[in-house]
């Protein structure tokens, strides 16, 4: 089914760290951006059906409940979402009030992505945080009163390095449902570009990602950088994975429908004007779309299977790509049992090189 995208493109403050589109803002997203996305949502053609809605952003926790309340209306009046679908929203750990996940979740909200990124004081000083460790401790308090489902984003490689280990044993005392424990980037666009000197050793890096894959070793380490414990996998992100089809709402959001690959526009003053309007269209031919579908399938632990494969495309994925799949199989970065290829560990590691080969 249809994954659903909102993108909301403001912060109280913006990570030094960021790259993603979002713009400082006083108080709530001005109530002229919640109504271009709901002229947008209102004018969304095809597919209805869907099973996972994902508010990102920027900072969507700043919208206020009537501004939330809102955007589901319109959500609802144009989705078919059944009673399963997952829907989540991110959410900036100062921003937690005591009465704010009880109306979260009055919204249909079920699922809480929380920015975290580290326990350690002396790390969220360097990432420029707005929180301390105890705000986000009494944040995870909060949300995991009311939500059974719910995320905690960690980012691997800030400084100090030494502070790693003592977030990977709180977080993993906490038994947060799912843990997604992403590598710090040094973005040229930010002010982090300037202090790239600053990033850790990719030896080093991959030593953290192993701690991270030790502390967390009683959730499934089902893609890259994402642990859940069972039932609990991000099914909104599972459609990227899949290379599935996404509707995006928002300054920025990306779309992928009908085999094209559409971006809305990343000014916001543009976006206001005209919601309906894409600054990009990319017809994908099916040898893209194939493409994708592997390198996407090949983040996951569980792979792709060849039946799958088959069936979507009505051809079969040595046909495509099995002088590739002999290579990748020969270098230990893929296995293959003859129903599904999967990564190995080292794939884990050296992702990269798997899309590489397959483009290559």
């Amino acid at each position: 089914m249809l994954g659903v995208y909102i993108h909301v493109p403001f912060c109280r403050t913006r990570c030094p760290y960021c790259d993603f589109v979002s713009e400082a803002v006083h108080g709530c997203p001005p109530d002229a951006y919640v109504e271009a996305l709901v002229r947008e949502i209102e004018a969304h053609e095809g597919d209805t059906e869907s099973g996972s809605v994902f508010l990102g952003g920027g900072t969507p926790s700043l919208l206020s409940t009537g501004q939330l309340a809102r955007i589901f209306e319109a959500l609802y009046a144009r989705f078919l979402l059944n009673s399963e679908a997952e829907i989540t929203l991110e959410a900036n750990p100062d921003d937690l009030r005591p009465e704010l996940p009880g109306q979260w979740r009055a919204l249909g909200i079920n699922r809480i992505s929380l920015g975290v990124q580290s326990l350690g004081d002396r790390v969220l000083r360097y990432l420029g945080r707005r929180h301390d460790a105890d705000t986000a401790l009494r944040a995870i308090g909060m949300v995991g009163e009311v939500f059974e489902n719910w995320n905690m984003d960690l980012i691997i490689g800030a400084a100090p390095v030494d502070a790693w280990a003592d977030t990977l044993k709180q977080s993993a005392a906490l038994r947060p449902p799912h843990v997604a424990a992403y590598g710090l980037t040094y973005e040229p666009d930010t002010p982090f570009g300037a202090r790239a000197g600053e990033a850790v050793e990719e030896d080093a890096s991959l030593e953290m990602y192993r701690d991270a894959e030790s502390a967390l070793s009683g959730w499934d380490h089902y893609e890259i950088s994402n642990f859940a414990l069972p039932n609990r996998q991000c099914r909104h992100n599972l459609v990227y994975w899949h290379n599935e089809e996404y509707a995006g709402f928002g300054t920025g959001a990306y779309s992928f429908l009908n085999g094209v690959r559409a971006r809305n526009s990343v000014s916001t003053r543009t976006y206001l004007d005209n919601p309906c309007r894409k600054e990009e269209s990319l017809p994908l031919t099916d040898t893209e779309i194939r493409l994708e579908t592997v390198i996407q399938h090949l983040r996951l632990k569980s792979g792709l299977e060849r039946k799958y494969y088959a069936t979507r495309f009505g051809r079969s994925l040595d046909e495509d790509f099995g002088l590739s799949l002999v290579r990748l199989v020969n270098r230990g970065l893929v296995e293959d049992d003859g129903l599904a290829i999967r990564p190995t560990a080292q794939g884990f590691y050296l992702n990269n090189e798997i899309g590489m080969e397959l483009v290559g």
